[in-house]
């Protein structure tokens, strides 16, 4: 008696089931229409417009272009003695652009131990990337009679920034530019914050991958359009320095940080130097987006039109001023580094 019951009531069971899965067929094919449509295009809400698939994936910038330079035979340093934090690979097609239009870049012998006015003697321009120490005190007066000279000095860096490391333990390290002690003598340093754009006709399909334009004519703004900072902040200028804003963000660009919008300067220059708020613009990566070559190799040109004084007057320091790396040196016609700074209007 207990066998059948059981038996009757896996039936009911069996019966109730069969019921509800034909409920459930039919009422699918009543919302979704035929089974030749595919899956969700005729469901209102589940695939609109912005999801679908040719829509997902943004449209990048080209990587396309020749990074050229100025032809000549220009011999070009590059600073690798202040904790510079770049990769001598990423640099490999900038050596490749300047060989091939006959100019020369080399790195100091970190063996010679020559004063640094007798390292910078025959050279056009000194290009110096991201440097994360201070310059010395005769460092900074010796390039002051450089520059004065007629030698051409290029500083690309980027703002304070954390970096994680590491593998199963993890480890971070603030990385800053170091040398605002040296650009600030020629009217301009480091902005404080990162920059970012939400805009997609500001940015290369990244919010902190911004877009900076020229801000007028000139050697270093010829056949740009458009130039993509990856990681890049701003040029705080003087306002009672001789330098020019020479590129500035797109509008809509903002501060990371405090979220200010301003008319940020990105690229700064007085006649022989020139300040680029960021380093990634070199990396291989980064090198051929919109017109980040152009940029580049307009930078090379202007390196490479400098003149390459043979002898740089190197002051005599007291022992005091040489380990103070903030005083003012002795001797030559070093300003005092200035310490008040401007930062860009906030909207």
């Amino acid at each position: 008696m207990a066998e059948g019951s059981a038996v009757r009531l896996l039936a009911a069971y069996v019966v109730v089931l069969v019921v509800v899965l034909g409920a459930v067929a039919l009422l699918g094919l009543a919302v979704g229409g035929t089974s030749e449509s595919p899956d969700g295009t005729s469901i209102d809400g589940q695939s609109p417009p912005p999801f679908q698939p040719e829509r997902v994936n943004a449209d990048a910038d080209p990587e396309t272009g020749t990074l050229a330079v100025e032809s000549g035979s220009a011999r070009l340093l590059v600073d690798d003695s202040h904790g510079n934090q770049f990769s001598r690979a990423d640099l490999e097609p900038i050596e490749e652009a300047v060989f091939r239009t006959g100019h020369s870049l080399s790195y100091p012998d970190s063996t010679d131990e020559k004063p640094y006015n007798e390292t910078l003697a025959g050279h056009e321009g000194l290009l110096v990337v991201q440097p994360t120490q201070e310059f010395t005190a005769t460092e900074r007066a010796v390039l002051r009679n450089y520059t004065d000279a007629g030698g051409h000095v290029v500083i690309l860096g980027e703002p304070t920034q954390t970096r994680i490391s590491g593998g199963l333990i993890a480890s971070s390290t603030v990385v800053s530019f170091g040398a605002n002690n040296l650009t600030s003598q020629y009217g301009f340093r480091m902005g404080a914050e990162t920059l970012f754009n939400v805009d997609d006709g500001a940015n290369d399909n990244n919010f902190k991958s911004i877009y900076t334009t020229p801000s007028g004519d000139g050697p270093l703004t010829e056949g740009v359009d458009t130039v993509t900072f990856d990681t890049g902040s701003y040029v705080s200028v003087r306002e009672d320095s001789d330098a020019d804003v020479v590129y500035t963000a797109a509008d809509g660009t903002q501060t990371l940080q405090t979220r200010r919008t301003g008319q940020y300067p990105t690229v700064a220059r007085t006649e022989n130097v020139v300040f680029v708020a960021d380093a990634s613009v070199l990396e291989r990566t980064e090198l051929y987006d919109a017109d980040n070559e152009v940029f580049v190799g307009n930078l090379l040109s202007f390196l490479a039109a400098g003149d390459a004084p043979d002898n740089v007057p190197g002051p005599e320091l007291d022992t005091d001023e040489e380990t103070t790396s903030d005083s003012t040196p002795t001797g030559g016609s070093t300003p005092t580094t200035p310490t008040n700074t401007t930062t860009p209007t906030a909207g």
